[in-house]
């Protein structure tokens, strides 16, 4: 037994979602790593889904493949008002500016290239070690946190590059592979504060939605449901005083989901004993400044404290003392911030914490500030 085999824990991991494989893509280096999920296949059935550079920096350092992840950098975003005026443009090198590109992704390609990562021979990836173990049909009962609804519902579909061409009837900027992938949000700027946001994932083959609406505007009853379906007719009479080719958008919708947005208060801790809480169970946040995603990649490297000749099974509680004390104070601000975010009436207000969110250090330079 190698000196390093002596402080070799087994670690148990709740969800294979994005914070969980990649958590058990770090860990598999130097531990036994079983990831329980409670689903009974590895399908991820979500829509599409960006990480800033705080988040895409980490992966860079994983071994993260972006061809098979269908990534892409995005370098523009485009502001429109109701009216259909284009109210701001900003184009940014990202990886100058903050270190790391801003990716666009589908949420079930991001999943699994993090699932290959955490399970693939290590041969394959060129890691010492053993790969993760995936457990499928296995529930966890009792312990959900509780989270009250932040009085907005997200609307949300895909629509196939195919589609969208026979809609339009030609190839849209948004689409165009030749020119810089862009988000581009349309925003009522009026107490409403409903705002629609468009931007390509899988190599631009599919344009993703997400329509933001104030609860006390629908007449249908939303529920904390990810696959909960939406109604069309009621999503197209909510936004008839938007462009027109919005509205061409929602009416040849389909499979559209309805999601009421929950959030929570930022929570006294994350660890109990040698257990702790990551990604949405420690700190659901609304997708206003999209980092739930950013957030759970960051809560994944700090597992990097747990590697090394320093670890053994009596001070894994110390070890999380310390993520606890860089991850959660970080997290939490983000928290705010994004509720803040919810009540802003324009795009600059909206991403006036870019450049908070962006930069992070990561867990051992968190440690030394």
């Amino acid at each position: 037994m190698t000196q390093l085999e002596t402080h070799s824990l087994k670690i148990a991991i709740i969800g294979s979602g994005l914070a969980g494989c990649l958590a058990a893509r770090i860990l598999r280096e130097q531990h036994t790593v079983t990831i329980y999920e409670r689903e009974a296949t590895r399908i991820e059935t979500a829509a599409a889904i960006n990480l800033g550079p705080n988040a895409v920096q980490i992966l860079d350092g994983v071994g993260f493949d972006r061809g098979r992840a269908c990534s892409i950098p995005v370098t523009r975003s485009l502001s429109y008002n109701k009216r259909g005026e284009k109210t701001g443009e900003s184009v940014v090198d990202y990886k100058k500016e903050y270190g790391a590109d801003w990716l666009f992704h589908h949420r079930a390609d991001l999943r699994d290239e993090l699932l290959r990562l955490a399970t693939a021979p290590s041969e394959e990836l060129g890691l010492k070690g053993r790969p993760a173990e995936v457990v499928y049909g296995a529930r966890v009962v009792g312990g959900m946190l509780k989270r009250g609804p932040a009085g907005t519902s997200a609307f949300r579909f895909t629509m196939t590059r195919e589609k969208v061409v026979e809609i339009l009837g030609g190839v849209p900027e948004v689409l165009d592979s030749s020119k810089p992938a862009c988000m581009t949000g349309v925003y009522a700027l009026d107490p409403t504060e409903r705002r629609v946001v468009i931007y390509p994932c899988r190599n631009y083959q599919i344009l993703n939605f997400a329509i933001i609406v104030p609860d006390s505007m629908l007449k249908s009853t939303p529920t904390d449901s990810w696959s909960a379906p939406g109604d069309r007719d009621e999503l197209v009479s909510l936004f008839t005083d938007f462009p027109d080719w919005v509205l061409a958008y929602f009416r040849a919708a389909e499979n559209i989901k309805l999601w009421q947005l929950r959030e929570q208060d930022p929570l006294p801790t994350y660890i109990r004993g040698r257990t702790v809480l990551v990604g949405d169970a420690a700190h659901a946040m609304t997708p206003h400044q999209g980092q739930g995603g950013s957030q759970a990649i960051e809560d994944a490297e700090g597992f990097r404290l747990l590697l090394g000749e320093h670890v053994t099974r009596h001070n894994v509680s110390s070890i999380l003392e310390d993520f606890d004390r860089v991850r959660r104070p970080r997290a939490s601000q983000i928290q705010r911030n994004t509720s803040e975010a919810t009540g802003r009436y324009s795009a600059k207000e909206v991403w006036r914490f870019r450049r908070l969110n962006w930069t992070y250090p990561g867990i051992l330079e968190g440690l030394e500030e």
